[in-house]
């Protein structure tokens, strides 16, 4: 993934760099100078997907990003295999409130409530998956409504195969509004979700969430769920 710097919606690139395994893509932002004022798009290029952030420059009242990742010890002569993932996750809204997915056994983090969202494949755009997992997760159409964020977590640790891995996921996040909610449906069986539910905005909260799942709702729940015309 490539991250693209702007001064102006419309401005030439003031800085562009390719996000190195295990990098923040905000820390290495404020390493060239600039800070992130509100991302404006993220696109399928070629083969690489290019994440475009309205920026600033860095000013001393500034403080660099922390650097954040949890590493579990393991046998000297063992050596973790390296992934950098790229997923797309939405947070949705309807007037049923906000779009939750419940994870499966399948996963690290089984009965944890997240948003809905996955991998981007190889031939997609972070627009297309984003659309496709909703679907597959949930069964609601959704209307995206713009990008919120590029989330960015590493970690070395064991996968649930057993695998010991150095694992950097990067996360395109939306903003999306689903104007004829229904009854949620997995349509994705036997995959990572094991259920989903609208769960209503004021209520979030009592929900056991994913960390990164409720840092972002702590962020953009009460500004996207704002009355929504049928």
């Amino acid at each position: 993934m490539r991250v693209v710097g702007v001064t102006h919606p419309l401005g030439a690139p003031v800085t562009s760099f390719d996000i190195d395994h295990g990098c923040h893509p905000r820390v290495t932002l404020f390493d060239h100078g600039y800070v992130p004022v509100r991302p404006l798009a993220a696109v399928k290029s070629a083969d690489d997907i290019v994440f475009t952030w309205l920026v600033r420059e860095v000013s001393v009242a500034d403080q660099r990003p922390p650097e954040r990742h949890t590493v579990y010890v393991s046998t000297p002569d063992e050596t973790p295999r390296r992934y950098q993932r790229i997923g797309a996750y939405a947070l949705v809204v309807s007037q049923r409130g906000i779009l939750g997915t419940v994870n499966s056994r399948l996963t690290g983090a089984p009965g944890t409530w997240a948003l809905p969202g996955g991998g981007v494949d190889p031939d997609e755009s972070p627009a297309d998956a984003v659309l496709r997992e909703i679907y597959e997760e949930t069964g609601q159409e959704v209307v995206l409504d713009r990008v919120l964020s590029l989330e960015s977590e590493h970690w070395v640790g064991r996968s649930l195969a057993g695998r010991l891995e150095d694992f950097h996921a990067l996360r395109v996040v939306y903003g999306a509004i689903c104007k004829t909610p229904s009854d949620p449906v997995v349509h994705d069986v036997g995959g990572s979700t094991e259920r989903a539910d609208w769960v209503p905005a004021r209520a979030w909260r009592k929900l056991h969430w994913t960390n990164s799942s409720r840092n972002l709702l702590a962020q953009y729940a009460r500004k996207l769920s704002r009355p929504i015309s049928p």
